[in-house]
């Protein structure tokens, strides 16, 4: 495009025009063409290295300008990815290609507002090539038992390093009951689970009626949402129920399945949830649970579940309404304390900011009365409440 550019101004009448302005025609072309060279160069993408620490679960691309995304990846709240390359800012790159342990084609973009990029892992002044830092996640119970046993021997030392103050259980500062939206999870990002199947051939579940567990996250001010893995467990499987098992005493495991589809089903969140937040808060994961699933219940059994968000099943609300709703059922100003997670459009997840000392009679608009305000939320002016599909 270029050539033909200049070629067209090379025919308007040069040999007249060249005699009366030579300069000024010689100028001119010449900087019309510059600006064209400068306006087509084409952004490039740099090798890097550090790490990225996901936030937001965000689609993970073979390709992100054909967005291509075999087995439809997505990233981990929370979930550390080595970099091998970034496209834009060198400090908050628009895009970040790193590595994951997706089977088919691991290495995959993922967009930068998905997270934090850490060009120098903590620990070192230099940054690490990607190649070498160790991956979150890991495929065998035998894998994670063997890393488990190494970091045991390494405690006394690991404990004092910059990296290893987010693994430390008991020194959590707040908590966050993060519950999803069945229908838009089973919709974006779960067809293939085996609880959305067998959701679907029922819409009348209560399960597509109300929010179901997330997890319950003790979180470290410093560490935020990275703040995990505080037990014998350090690392991520690439499957849930690869993560070691756990007993539960039946009434709360009748209690969890009822707000987790994924414990009841067999998919193995709660395991997740348990190995990476539970541990940074109790030894007993019956009380984490017990805890979790009286806080979500509390959630749906209010005025702001049972009648605002039911009616509005199917339909689109605006924020300034789903706030002045959630404000009449937990008090004046409660929304501040809730952020609202979304995707195309739909609502997928709520996130409640909750202190960090929490009582079995603590209710919940006194908690949030306590608690600190909660980043912005991702979602339009306008928000559709998915119904089940």
């Amino acid at each position: 495009m270029i050539k033909s550019f200049c070629l067209i101004i090379s025919r308007i009448k040069l040999p007249s025009l060249l005699l009366k302005r030579p300069s000024r025609i010689l100028l001119a072309t010449f900087g019309l063409c510059g600006t064209l060279i400068i306006t087509a160069t084409p952004a490039f993408s740099a090798p890097a290295t550090g790490e990225f620490i996901a936030d937001k679960r965000c689609e993970l691309f073979q390709s992100k300008n054909k967005q291509t995304n075999p087995d439809q990846w997505q990233s981990n709240i929370g979930e550390r990815y080595p970099v091998l390359e970034i496209l834009g800012n060198s400090v908050k790159p628009d895009w970040l290609r790193v590595r994951t342990n997706a089977v088919n084609s691991p290495m995959r973009w993922i967009n930068g507002a998905c997270g934090q990029y850490q060009s120098n892992i903590a620990d070192s002044n230099l940054s690490t090539p990607a190649t070498a830092v160790e991956p979150t996640q890991t495929t065998t119970a035998a894998d994670i038992k063997a890393k488990s046993r190494d970091s045991l021997k390494d405690h006394g030392t690991t404990q004092k390093r910059q990296g290893d103050q987010c693994r430390i259980g008991g020194e959590f500062d707040a908590n966050v009951l993060a519950l999803s939206w069945q229908s838009t999870f089973c919709e974006l990002y779960g067809s293939r689970k085996a609880e959305c199947r067998a959701l679907s051939q029922t819409s009348e579940s209560t399960q597509w009626q109300h929010f179901s567990l997330h997890g319950l996250w003790p979180n470290k001010q410093q560490c935020g949402t990275r703040y995990g893995y505080c037990g014998t467990v350090k690392l991520q499987p690439n499957d849930f129920c690869t993560y070691p098992e756990f007993e539960l005493n039946p009434s709360v495991r009748k209690n969890l399945e009822e707000v987790m589809p994924s414990a009841q089903y067999g998919t193995c969140l709660e395991r997740h949830e348990w190995w990476k937040h539970g541990t940074c808060r109790s030894q007993d994961p019956n009380e984490y649970f017990l805890l979790a699933t009286q806080l979500t219940q509390a959630v749906n059994a209010s005025a702001w579940v049972q009648s605002f968000i039911h009616e509005r099943i199917g339909k689109d609300v605006t924020k300034r309404e789903l706030n002045q709703s959630f404000d009449a059922s937990f008090g004046k100003g409660a929304h501040t304390k809730m952020s609202l997670e979304c995707a195309k459009g739909l609502l997928s997840e709520i996130r409640i900011n909750l202190p960090e000392d929490i009582k079995a009679s603590d209710s919940l608009p006194s908690l949030l009365a306590k608690a600190n305000k909660a980043k912005k939320s991702t979602c339009p002016e306008t928000i559709t409440i998915d119904k089940p599909n």
